[in-house]
């Protein structure tokens, strides 16, 4: 992989909400975090690690123990480059499969293996996990707490509120041309009719993913929250949407006022936000 010096990942140092700086109503600052993930390990993810890592922008890679759908992974050496850039590894399992459907020693499997078998490579603690495919109940959240992980992101949409559940993490964006009508089908999913009722009434209206991308960033602009966009590389390969991903980066980047972290530390950060302490994000170099 061709690879370029960046920043480690950022630490979270929380500090009393007086010292927070207040703006000219007198209010506590908006809260404004960009976070990013991505799935299934591909080899190419080795290439959405550089346009992030060129821009300074997070990344939590989920990489499952073998590959998607029998393809290739991305090798231990390739990971282990991408936790040293400062990158996020999370587990997506052993082997991508319907979770709830699994039966208790199967989802034990899925569960507790992926993580030691990252945390052996890695040398380190692994806290967040991707559901494959957003599929998850309450079976299975119990068996990820037990486990001892701190949160999971799931593949609900069109999200920015950061009071979520850290085991039903939502994101923003989805690297993909989806069509006005898998976006509600997405949203009854979840039976979010707050979210419903902004995608009918401000961001249908978006052509494509790259204008919905930027539409949702300039809300959290403007009243806060978090942007979280999430893809499969392969899939990006696939469809070409190299140039889409490219110019939603851009748009994102290097903003005043934005955090950018991680989703293990946007987790994290939502529950200190939420306890009443402010968060600051300071990144370490190597």
């Amino acid at each position: 992989m061709k690879s370029e010096t960046v920043d480690a990942a950022p630490a979270v140092v929380m500090h009393p909400p007086l010292q927070a700086p207040e703006n000219d109503a007198g209010k506590p600052p908006l809260v404004r975090i960009v976070t990013t993930s991505w799935d299934d390990g591909a080899p190419a993810d080795l290439r959405v690690a550089e346009m992030l890592a060129a821009r300074k922008l997070p990344g939590t890679f989920y990489i499952p123990v073998k590959g998607h759908h029998h393809s290739t992974r991305m090798n231990a050496a390739d990971m282990l480059d991408l936790d040293y850039q400062g990158f996020e590894i999370g587990s997506h399992g052993v082997s991508h499969p319907n979770l709830p459907e699994c039966s208790p020693h199967q989802l034990m499997v899925e569960v507790e293996s992926s993580k030691k078998r990252l945390e052996d490579d890695l040398g380190k603690s692994v806290s967040m996990f991707a559901y494959p495919r957003g599929r998850h109940n309450g079976k299975v959240i119990a068996s990820l707490r037990q486990a001892g992980y701190a949160g999971a992101r799931t593949t609900a949409m069109l999200a920015r509120e950061l009071n979520f559940d850290p085991f039903r993490m939502p994101t923003s964006v989805h690297v993909y041309p989806h069509s006005r009508l898998q976006y509600f089908r997405n949203l009854a999913r979840v039976w979010d009719l707050r979210r419903a009722w902004a995608y009918a009434t401000h961001f249908r209206d978006a052509r494509n993913w790259v204008e919905l991308a930027k539409i949702l960033f300039d809300s959290i602009q403007r009243t806060g929250g978090i942007w979280h966009l999430y893809g499969h590389s392969w899939e990006i390969e696939e469809l070409r949407l190299w140039d889409g991903l490219t110019e939603v980066l851009d748009y994102v980047a290097h903003r005043p006022g934005v955090v950018y972290i991680p989703n293990g530390l946007a987790v994290q950060m939502r529950k200190h936000e939420l306890s009443g302490v402010t968060c600051a994000v300071q990144p370490n170099t190597l």
